[in-house]
């Protein structure tokens, strides 16, 4: 969203200004390296089509957010627990404003919701739905972020997401049909188990992700990747993020209206078996020393980066990953 913030003239010498700028861009910059990257995003497959690029002074004009791809009418889902801030209306635009647990504001817009001012919900939980309207070109999701702590200074949502910029596969690349699976490590590992149908597996037969909360697979597959998440943890810093795990048949018909033909057909994910992933925490992005520790690792955890994903393959997704056991 494009803001324009109004400079206040006080009274304060500029050397006191300047040294008090500095020491709030010092604790911004802190509050922001301690967040979590493991939110739930707001809306499944989450795409950023236009980043975060703040100006370089407060009262200048400036992307202070970022848009991600969107219709109207779908669920936005908590990031994680926290509580309802405002809901309302925002410079004719409808809004959502939630205060989350590590004490960060995040806005949404165009959203609304039925929750009530200081309701509180859990991490993955709906908490309303993508409006019409908006400043995108196509349409969208506009997200804010900034420490509750703070004078409003804002922060990169999608670091909280471990998705720092997105990665879009050229529409021209994408197959007719999404890859099947087969036998060998690079093949993919989704398919039927249980008698159950493709995005109609019931809550009671998986498991939610201990590193993830609110995304869910099938309890093996999710015990695998706990520990897998913990030994990148090790290594990197931080937990891998996960932007999906399970997609029902309701979410497969969004992502199908959202994307078009860059979607599977509802009932044909390998999502919908509970038995994929799909990344952020740098594994996103082929080359990155994170995403080549995945494909030296993954495998003695079960997890494996099909052939079809691969940079090499028919339909490149460096992050989606598929458990095999």
């Amino acid at each position: 969203m494009i803001i324009a913030a109004a400079l206040v003239l006080t009274g304060t010498p500029p050397a006191a200004s300047a040294a008090s700028g500095a020491a709030s861009a010092r604790t911004q910059s802190s509050l922001q390296r301690s967040a979590p990257t493991n939110w739930v995003t707001p809306v499944p497959a989450m795409e950023i089509i236009e980043a975060f690029d703040p100006p370089d002074k407060p009262w200048l004009k400036g992307h202070r957010g970022i848009d991600v791809l969107a219709v109207e009418g779908e669920p936005l889902r908590a990031p994680t627990e926290g509580t309802i801030r405002f809901a309302g209306t925002v410079a004719g635009t409808a809004t959502v404003s939630i205060l989350t647990e590590s004490d960060h504001v995040l806005t949404f817009q165009p959203a609304a919701t039925s929750l009530k001012k200081d309701e509180g919900f859990a991490d993955g939980e709906k908490i309303g739905t993508v409006g019409s309207g908006g400043h995108c070109q196509r349409s969208c999701l506009h997200i804010g972020a900034w420490p509750a702590a703070s004078d409003k200074r804002y922060v990169d949502p999608g670091k909280f997401f471990g998705q720092e910029q997105s990665a879009l596969l050229p529409l021209s690349r994408k197959p007719a049909k999404e890859p099947k699976g087969g036998g060998d490590s690079a093949t993919s590992g989704a398919g039927a188990w249980g008698g159950h149908s493709n995005g109609r597996i019931p809550a009671s037969a998986m498991c939610q992700l201990e590193s993830a909360p609110g995304q869910m697979l099938r309890c093996d597959a999710q015990a695998a990747f706990d520990q897998l998440s913990t030994a990148f943890e090790a290594r990197f810093g931080a937990p891998i993020s996960v932007t999906d795990a399970y997609r029902d048949y309701a979410t497969q018909v969004i992502l199908k209206r959202r994307k078009g033909r860059m979607a599977a057909t509802p009932g044909t994910s390998n999502h919908g078996w509970a038995l994929a992933v799909d990344l952020g925490s740098g594994i996103n992005s082929f080359g990155t020393a994170q995403h080549q520790w995945m494909r030296a690792n993954a495998p003695k955890f079960g997890w494996i980066h099909p052939g079809w994903a691969r940079q090499t393959g028919s339909l490149p997704e460096p992050w989606h990953w598929e458990f095999r056991k």
